[in-house]
């Protein structure tokens, strides 16, 4: 079953409607391009997860805080490309599995880091989960974190 004639406009009003429909979507085309070679967020530019200092020792608290995710930090420098960076994550032992994931997302890339961390033991209430995280980039980096059903969201700076 075709649609009538009549359904299709013709003349100038036409001629227009159909101009502005292939500008919409020229212009859709060009923004879509523009995204996939959006360029990396800026270290500077970036909005990381605040540490909080007890003590001589700087943490993290993942997002949302019911997540009972905190990452313990090696000290107040944000981590360096390319280097070594040590974090100790510590979850409530109930929520926890044998195995910690972190995956972090670059803002402004496709680029994904990924890590896995076998827990280390029970400390109290606490499992704890040593691990050395290298980013392969300086930027922004989104990290998602989640052990079993404990799942957090914390954003690290790499210089």
């Amino acid at each position: 079953m075709g649609l009538p004639a009549s359904v299709f406009a013709s003349g100038p009003a036409a001629n227009r409607l159909a101009a502005t429909v292939a500008a919409v979507v020229l212009l859709a085309s060009a923004s879509a391009l523009a995204a996939c070679g959006a360029r990396p967020v800026s270290p500077s530019d970036c909005h990381p997860t605040s540490p909080t200092r007890t003590g001589s020792l700087f943490t993290l608290r993942a997002d949302p805080p019911e997540s009972s995710i905190r990452a313990v930090l090696p000290g107040p420098a944000p981590p360096a490309a390319g280097q070594r960076y040590a974090v100790r994550w510590l979850v409530d032992a109930r929520k926890a599995a044998s195995e910690l994931k972190v995956q972090a997302a670059r803002e402004g890339t496709r680029q994904v880091y990924r890590e896995s961390v076998p827990a280390s033991g029970v400390s109290g209430q606490l499992a704890e989960f040593p691990s050395d995280l290298v980013f392969p980039a300086p930027g922004c980096w989104d990290a998602d974190v989640f052990t079993g059903t404990a799942q957090g969201s914390l954003t690290f700076r790499v210089a």
